[in-house]
């Protein structure tokens, strides 16, 4: 999800909740997660973000993963500072968070909160 053109710029406060962010649903058989927007808060101008699962990861882990929860249950959560200054390092940033939550969550058998 690093090499995705322009994803920085997609992570605004226009994320309508429940909606993908990145990647296009196109990319699903190559990428086995998703970005989604969740609540925007306007005061702290920060975006909550959630890394779910596609509905047929080639992975056995996430496989059993969805079977125990489903795509629709949170393997992961972050929030995205939509006034940082250098949205390219807060994109990364996020991508590194919601990673390694979503490795601890998918090792313990967990979801998010």
């Amino acid at each position: 999800m690093r090499n995705i053109k322009n994803a920085p710029g997609k992570f605004t406060e226009q994320g309508v909740e429940g909606t993908r962010i990145i990647p296009s649903m196109t990319k699903d058989h190559q990428i086995p997660v998703r970005v989604d927007a969740a609540k925007y808060d306007a005061m702290t101008k920060l975006l909550n973000v959630v890394l779910q699962v596609n509905s047929k990861p080639q992975s056995p882990g996430l496989q059993e993963w969805i079977k125990k929860h489903s795509t629709h249950a949170k393997l992961a959560t972050a929030k995205f500072d939509t006034a940082a200054e250098d949205k390219n390092a807060e994109y990364h940033r996020v991508l590194d968070e919601l990673i390694a939550q979503g490795k601890e969550n998918l090792k313990n058998g967990e979801k998010a909160d």
